[in-house]
């Protein structure tokens, strides 16, 4: 005997206006994180001491958030609908 589900649910709307460039297409989406992560390398070479350690762990995670928008969207079937 097979059993199977029908999604019933409403879809949800398309969205009207498009993406913005940065976001459209997948080669300019990390170039935000790399400035915003060489600008926090600046200041924290400018910072001296355990405060300049704030900046740099967050310049590290923005380069590494960088390095993985690279497979946003890249995931399989996570945005299969039937």
């Amino acid at each position: 005997m097979f059993v199977g589900l029908v999604d019933t649910r409403d879809q949800p709307p398309d969205p009207v206006e498009p993406e913005p460039l940065w976001l459209d297409i997948p080669e300019l989406r990390p170039w935000r994180w790399y400035v915003a992560a060489i600008l926090l390398f600046v200041v924290a070479d400018q910072l001296t001491g355990w405060p300049s350690l704030i900046p740099l762990f967050a310049a590290i995670g923005c380069f590494f958030h960088a390095i993985t928008s690279y497979y946003k969207g890249n995931d399989g079937l996570s945005q299969f609908r039937q």
